[in-house]
């Protein structure tokens, strides 16, 4: 990451595919103007939103001091260091959230507490943008089954863990779960979701 210092320095196909994701969150956002985004990384999201919605406020934690340092500086933007909601003001009120590439990290009861820990405070729409879900067929399932056996024998070594991955339902269901009441998919590729959340 140091061997980077702008946007303008990364891969122009992942600066594309980011820009595409803040596009669909700028259509959820509308007409909204106070806005919170939830462990932002470096930023390339929230940079494009904000540059592109001049009158919202958007309120960004990121627990990494150093990854979102380049949208520091954007007038509309408030960073914030750290997790969220601990990081945040009690008196802090949002008309939407959304989050980035964030739920790999949870596992299922984690990733429970923390959609519950949206709406209890007091966000009533959340937009999940995610890049590790799955579809089970049966190729996949075939696949795992093999790669298990062949642990087992210790002829197959998994490496190392980089996170949950979920399938749709299992997203929506852990919303509704969670508390939200309308949970809806709006937009689906190969390798990223997009679910808007409503309490």
């Amino acid at each position: 990451f140091d061997k980077f210092s702008c946007f303008n320095d990364l891969d122009p196909l992942w600066i594309d595919y980011k820009i595409n994701i803040a596009k669909k969150i700028i259509r959820e956002i509308g007409e909204k103007k106070n806005i919170l985004s939830i462990g932002c990384g470096i930023g390339i999201v929230e940079e494009y939103v904000a540059k592109k919605n001049l009158n919202i406020s958007l309120v960004v934690t990121e627990p990494s001091i150093n990854v979102s340092r380049w949208i520091r500086d954007i007038p509309n933007i408030d960073l914030i260091d750290g997790y969220f909601p601990q990081a945040l003001s009690k008196n802090q009120k949002f008309d939407m959230a959304f989050a980035n590439g964030i739920d790999y990290v949870f596992n299922n009861n984690e990733y429970e507490s923390f959609l519950k820990s949206i709406i209890e405070y007091g966000i009533e729409e959340f937009v999940m943008v995610s890049v590790s879900y799955y579809r089970p067929g049966i190729k996949s399932y075939i696949k795992q089954s093999a790669k298990k056996i062949l642990n087992i024998f210790g002829l197959y070594d998994y490496g190392q863990f980089w996170g949950y991955m979920r399938t749709i339902d299992e997203q929506k269901k852990l919303m509704l779960k969670s508390g939200f009441s309308r949970v809806e998919l709006i937009f689906q590729s190969n390798d990223t979701i997009i679910i808007n959340a409503k309490k």
